[in-house]
């Protein structure tokens, strides 16, 4: 039987991990500095300031934040070669910083673009290595995004 998959501790296998492993540090490093970058600039510290934007956008960049560190715990829990719910997440991650990035077009998108192409390519590392369900991850991908964007503009009419 011919397995496409990398055998678990050969090289490629290896390679991968650590491809996911570096992918999902600098997504998380990326989403915090963007985090910190947009809270120091667009938000003064005075206790009314902050209460009068609460709770957006605050709440937004505690999601994206969480989000980063649930896509690099969820790198962490596939540690194996075998298929794992786990495989989903960073599609997941993926899907929902992509309606950040288009939702926030002309302010946030360049700075998140990229935690969510490197989201993206962990998804697909992770399905190459463990024979991933790829087309039921990118339905999940979808679906996270359209989420997203329906939470961002019911909070806006609410």
């Amino acid at each position: 039987m011919n397995d496409p998959r990398p055998p678990f501790g050969s090289d490629r296998h290896k390679k991968y991990r650590r491809l996911e492993w570096l992918f999902s540090i600098l997504a998380v490093i990326n989403c915090i500095l963007v985090v910190i970058t947009f809270s120091t600039f667009n938000i003064s510290f005075s206790t009314e300031d902050i209460l009068s934007q609460w709770p957006f956008p605050i709440i937004y960049f505690i999601e994206i934040v969480s989000l980063s560190i649930i896509g690099l715990v969820a790198v962490g829990k596939l540690n194996g070669d075998v298929k794992s719910n786990w495989s989903g997440v960073p599609w997941i991650c993926s899907g929902i910083l992509l309606a950040f990035v288009i939702l926030g077009a002309w302010t946030i998108v360049f700075f998140l673009l990229p935690a969510m192409i490197l989201f993206l390519i962990i998804g697909i590392l992770t399905d190459k290595r463990t024979q991933g369900d790829i087309p039921l991850h990118l339905i999940y991908f979808v679906a996270a995004g359209i989420a997203q964007a329906v939470i961002v503009f019911l909070s806006l009419i609410g």
